[in-house]
């Protein structure tokens, strides 16, 4: 195992208070791996001339992470989410450390398209749970062909991501379509999936499993 790499400011790692902490060292949160569950999904945005341009990604994070990146901030969910505290909250997973990926990769056949940093971030509370919300520019604008399609995975697997919204199309987008493809666990994964629940929080495999096991939305137009 190797000492894992904080590649953006994950809600649980970089300002551990006391009751933070007490958390992390509970049993369920020690013995299973992945440690943090985001649901949510991407959107995508074409331009005047039919080329797909922006990614707008939503993340939804489970009941856990929520309570404590709330805590972490000293924001009371059972009060409205006033100006202030929706850009703190906003900007706590949007401001990205130098190499971080984002958790989503745009592949258009064998070319992986190069994705800018998140863009007007928003964040809410909804039911309790925090969702952030950003969007990403494409490099190279393009028209989606038969093999574009958008993976959502931490490379690390210490953030297991599930694609649970319909992609929405917004622009010029006659004769283009988008499906998820969710994560189904085969039999040779699933024993692979099995071990990491004995993984620790303070660790991390050695491979990058977060591919295997990513959802992904197949985006074509005619």
């Amino acid at each position: 195992m190797r000492q894992p790499r904080n590649r953006r400011p994950r809600p649980l790692r970089p300002r551990l208070t006391l009751s933070i902490l007490a958390c992390l060292l509970a049993p369920a949160a020690v013995e299973a791996h992945p440690h943090i569950f985001i649901d949510g999904g991407v959107d995508f945005r074409f331009d005047e001339r039919g080329r797909l341009a922006t990614l707008e990604v939503t993340w939804i994070y489970d009941a856990m992470t929520s309570l404590l990146m709330l805590e972490d901030l000293g924001i009371d969910a059972a009060e409205p989410l006033g100006a202030s505290d929706r850009e703190r909250l906003a900007a706590y997973q949007t401001t990205w450390e130098a190499g971080f990926d984002g958790d989503s990769y745009l592949w258009d056949g064998e070319r992986r398209i190069g994705l800018s940093g998140p863009l007007e971030p928003g964040a809410e509370i909804r039911d309790g749970l925090v969702v952030i919300t950003f969007s990403r520019e494409v490099e190279t604008p393009f028209r989606p062909g038969p093999g574009t399609v958008t993976e959502i995975y931490d490379p690390s697997y210490f953030t297991a991501y599930a694609v649970t919204d319909i992609p929405r199309l917004e622009g010029p987008v006659d004769g283009c379509r988008a499906e998820v493809v969710p994560f189904r666990p085969t039999a040779s994964l699933q024993p692979l999936l099995d071990r990491l629940g004995a993984v620790p929080i303070d660790e991390t495999p050695d491979e990058a499993l977060g591919r295997l096991f990513a959802d992904k939305v197949r985006l074509a137009c005619d």
